[in-house]
C-alpha cells in the first residue's frame, strides 16, 4: 500500500514538480493549494505524512498545523521562502516535525519524509498506544490523554476503554464487557446498571477533558461500541 502524502502550498508549478518526484519515489499525493482545502482534504483522505507552505491564502499553514496537531500525530514537513529563526520556531511550537526553507532539493524533501516515517514507526512501536482524533491511550504506562492533558480513569474505566478501542466497530452486549472486562467468573454478579454506569462516568471524563465529540456510543438494545459509524 502506497503512503500518503497530502502536499499543501499555493505554488501550481511547485506543487506540481514536487508531485512529480514525491510519485516517481512510490508516494501518492494529495494535492491542496489554501489552508481551507488542506483540512478538508486532511480529513477526507487521512494521509501518512504532510507536506505544509507556511504562506498561504484562506489559512496559513502554521494554523493549519496546529489544527492538525489537535487531532493528530501524523508528520508535518512545513516549507517557508523564510529563513528567519522565529519563523521556524513559531513553526515547530505548534506541531510541526520538521522545516525546509525554498528553495529546496525534492531530493532532500523525499529524504526527510523517510526519516520521518522512520522515526514514527520507532515511536509507534515503543509507544504500544491506541489513538483516535485527540484521543491517546498508552498501554504500558496505564496512561490516558486527551488533547495534551492526563485523565484521571479507575482501572475499570481504562479496560472499558481499552476493550472498546481495541476493536473499532463492534458492537459489545453487557455481558460481553462483563467477561472481558471483570472476568468470566463475574458474569452472574455485575449488574448490567453497573456496566452503563460505568460506561457514563467514562463518557463524562473524556468530555470534561475537552473530547468534544465522544467515540463511545450507545447501539440502542443492543449495547456500546467505539464509534461504529465512523
Amino acid at each position: 500500500m502506497s503512503t500518503v502524502v497530502l502536499v499543501v502550498d499555493d505554488d501550481g508549478d511547485l506543487i506540481e514538480g514536487l508531485s512529480w518526484y514525491l510519485e516517481a519515489a512510490s508516494f501518492e499525493v494529495v494535492r491542496a493549494t489554501n489552508g481551507r482545502e488542506a483540512l478538508e482534504r486532511f480529513s477526507s483522505k487521512q494521509p501518512d505524512l504532510v507536506i505544509l507552505d507556511v504562506m498561504m491564502p484562506e489559512l496559513d499553514g502554521v494554523s493549519v498545523c496546529e489544527r492538525i496537531r489537535r487531532q493528530s500525530t501524523v508528520p508535518i514537513l512545513m516549507l517557508s521562502a523564510r529563513e528567519g529563526e522565529m519563523d521556524k520556531i513559531r513553526a515547530l511550537d505548534k506541531g510541526a516535525d520538521d522545516y525546509v526553507t525554498k528553495p529546496f532539493s525534492a531530493a532532500e524533501v523525499v529524504s526527510r519524509l523517510r526519516a520521518l516515517l522512520r522515526r514514527t514507526k520507532r515511536e509507534t512501536q515503543n509507544a504500544a498506544s491506541l489513538q483516535w482524533s485527540g484521543l491517546a491511550v498508552y498501554l504500558d504506562e496505564h496512561r490516558v490523554v486527551v488533547e495534551s492533558k492526563d485523565v484521571v480513569l479507575t482501572s475499570l474505566e481504562f479496560d472499558l476503554l481499552v476493550t472498546l478501542m481495541e476493536q473499532p466497530k463492534t458492537v459489545f452486549n453487557r455481558n460481553q464487557l462483563i467477561r472481558k472486562v471483570w472476568g468470566d467468573g463475574d458474569t452472574y454478579h455485575v449488574g448490567m446498571r453497573q456496566v452503563d454506569n460505568q460506561i457514563y462516568r467514562l463518557r463524562e471524563k473524556l468530555i470534561g477533558a475537552g473530547l468534544a465529540d465522544c467515540p463511545i456510543v450507545t447501539i440502542r438494545g443492543v449495547g456500546y461500541a467505539f464509534r461504529p459509524e465512523a
